[in-house]
């Protein structure tokens, strides 16, 4: 009788079923925090370049009203009329300044519709945020008297939320020998003054404008 071979299997195996390969608990936590971490920062680099891209935008506003502003006042200083108004023997310098406000007659804008010669005042007014600048302005009229009223119907703040604003003139006076600056210029000088000097302090140190020092047209000074 033919034998069968027979097969001979390898024990069992003692050591369980194969572990399947995969992250253990810590190494998720781990994982997890420094995602976190790094949303963290990248989430505050967002907010560092916005506030950086915002505060780049407000300093180039106030740098851009800082140039329309001065561009505006040297045009007009500069096209500045000697013309005295009054009839007989009573009459009075069209320009007239004082620590708070100047007074000045020049042409109108060369964008606006309006024509001919503006009388222009530009005055410090208080409000509860502070001093602002308001220039006011209106036709003149060549037959008036006094043009102490004058502008008094149409205004423009050009700047405000200033601590102080301020005027000088420089130029010689009745009195004077040499030109110097001076608080006042009254409207019973023979002559206009040389320069005007506006100063703005402000609030804080953001909101700091240059000093504007205003020069007025002379070759038509007597």
């Amino acid at each position: 009788m033919q034998q069968r071979p027979v097969c001979y299997l390898p024990p069992p195996s003692r050591r369980g079923p194969r572990s399947v390969g995969g992250f253990t608990l810590l190494e998720l936590l781990v994982a997890i925090m420094i995602l976190t971490l790094m949303m963290m920062a990248a989430f505050g680099a967002v907010r560092l370049g916005g506030r950086s891209w915002e505060a780049g935008v407000e300093r180039a506003n106030a740098s851009e009203e800082v140039r329309v502003v001065s561009d505006f006042l040297r045009r007009q200083f500069a096209q500045t009329m000697p013309i005295s108004v009054g009839t007989g023997e009573v009459t009075q310098n069209a320009f007239a300044g004082h620590r708070n406000s100047v007074r000045f007659i020049a042409s109108a804008p060369r964008r606006s519709a309006a024509a001919g010669l503006i009388v222009y005042t530009l005055v410090t007014k208080e409000y509860a945020d502070g001093q602002r600048l308001v220039l006011s302005y209106a036709p003149f009229d060549p037959g008036a008297g006094d043009l102490r009223e004058a502008g008094s119907d149409q205004h423009l703040i050009l700047a405000d939320g200033f601590a102080r604003i301020s005027f000088e003139f420089f130029g010689t006076q009745l009195h004077d020998s040499m030109p110097s600056w001076h608080e006042e210029w009254p409207d019973d000088q023979e002559n206009l003054p040389l320069l005007v000097r506006i100063t703005l302090a402000a609030v804080n140190d953001a909101d700091r404008w240059p000093e504007l020092v205003l020069k007025i047209r002379a070759e038509e000074q007597s």
